[in-house]
């Protein structure tokens, strides 16, 4: 039997072949084999058997594999295939990992293509800040695939340095993250749900609410033309709505129209328990004005509150916002120090010393009313709208240095 020829082939052969365009299959022995397509294309073969079939594994393109090194990668595959590896499956395994070898930056697009707007407004916004602040500062060019529970934790404590929550919160935009990972099929395993928090902090005790005085309020409101223009405004803001930081940092302008400011449900923490599609402030003429300098200060972006570095398509950062209130409470002599909830506490008790009925209070700040008297003392919208013309006015006065006494009025 006459033995098989190997090496056979030449460059200057191929070169020949390539120039003429013939289609054309060329042995160079030992399975390796030059192929040239009716479209012009010149490709390197190895055609094996394994498991009693054949089988065909692309070794390159010719001229960028030349011949010399086609052998060698031949050779090196015909060693695999004798330990039992079909190495056309593992190419095409290894090709499948690289096309899921994402980024963690191409992670996140991902997510804010694929999940983001099917979450609630405020969810979404809430998982994509801390996406956006902690983790893609930290991981954004690492592949998916390689960040392990020990990337997770040094990230979280570094997190959990600026506030406990800050670290809840980055874990919990990590594992959302990575949830949407897993469920692509980019990685195994969920590295920040191997993250504890008590391992890192202990959870601090129940902040008490503070709710501030008639003095304090106006001591609060005569100092904010120290800050940023933005932070006074949206200090004001809050003091003037009693509306949530989530639902203030998320507006947009679209959702202020006509004297009338409209939270969408999907922005709002307690959705689950509306009706409306939509919770309605009817703006006191200061609360117009406060939107109107937001207008100036915004520059055009959908934002009413843009954030202040990283571009227009973003809404303000509300832990760096809150250390700013934070840094300006320390300022006002004789203040307490305060978190932007507080505000809103203040709106509801200042609201009830100006003998508003506390259904009525309860509804201006969008609570739901608990058991009957939810549902037989109903509240029309313009006894809520009422209440903010009172409470606008009474803002206004004190700004203005006038008694610090509240006014009373007829219970509405």
């Amino acid at each position: 039997m006459p033995k098989r020829q190997s090496k056979v082939l030449e460059d200057s052969n191929l070169r020949s072949r390539v120039a003429s365009g013939i289609p054309c299959a060329l042995s160079d022995g030992d399975g390796l084999t030059f192929t040239l397509s009716a479209g012009g294309t010149a490709a390197w073969t190895l055609r094996y058997r394994i498991g009693g079939r054949r089988r065909e594994l692309t070794l390159g393109r010719y001229p960028d594999l030349k011949l010399v090194d086609a052998r060698k990668a031949a050779a090196k595959a015909r060693v695999q295939v004798e330990s039992g590896v079909d190495v056309a499956v593992e190419k095409q395994r290894r090709k499948a990992a690289d096309a899921l070898a994402w980024t963690v930056r191409e992670l996140l697009r991902d997510y804010e293509t694929r999940v983001a707007p099917g979450l609630a407004a405020s969810t979404a916004f809430g998982l994509l800040n801390y996406m956006r602040t902690d983790i893609l500062p930290a991981l954004g060019s690492r592949v998916a695939r390689d960040v392990t529970p020990d990337d997770a934790q040094s990230l979280i404590e570094r997190a959990t340095g600026r506030s406990y929550w800050a670290g809840a919160n980055a874990r919990k935009a990590g594992i959302a993250l990575f949830k949407h990972a897993r469920a692509r099929r980019i990685v195994v395993a969920n590295p920040f749900r191997a993250v504890n928090m008590p391992s890192i902090a202990a959870q601090p005790a129940k902040r008490q609410r503070v709710a501030l005085n008639a003095e304090q309020m106006r001591t609060f409101m005569l100092g904010l033309p120290t800050l940023a223009p933005i932070d006074a405004a949206l200090a004001e803001l809050l003091l003037r709505t009693g509306v949530r930081i989530g639902e203030a940092l998320s507006a947009e302008w679209v959702d202020v129209h006509a004297g009338e400011w409209h939270i969408p449900r999907e922005k709002i923490k307690t959705r689950k328990r509306m009706a409306d599609s939509a919770f309605v402030i009817r703006l006191h003429p200061s609360t117009r004005a406060v939107f109107e300098r937001l207008r100036a200060l915004s520059a055009g972006s959908r934002w009413v509150f843009p954030a202040l570095a990283g571009g227009q398509d973003r809404s303000m950062d509300h832990e760096r916002a809150l250390d700013r209130l934070k840094d300006y409470a320390a300022t006002l002599p004789n203040f307490p120090a305060i978190v932007f909830h507080d505000l809103r506490s203040s709106v509801r008790s200042g609201m009830r010393a100006l003998n508003i009925r506390v259904e009525i209070c309860e509804r201006a700040l969008n609570h739901s009313l608990p058991g009957l008297p939810g549902v037989y003392d109903i509240v029309q919208p313009e006894q809520v709208a009422d209440a903010f013309v009172q409470w606008g006015d009474y803002l206004d006065g004190l700004k203005a240095g006038g008694k610090v006494v509240p006014i009373k009025h007829n219970a509405i």
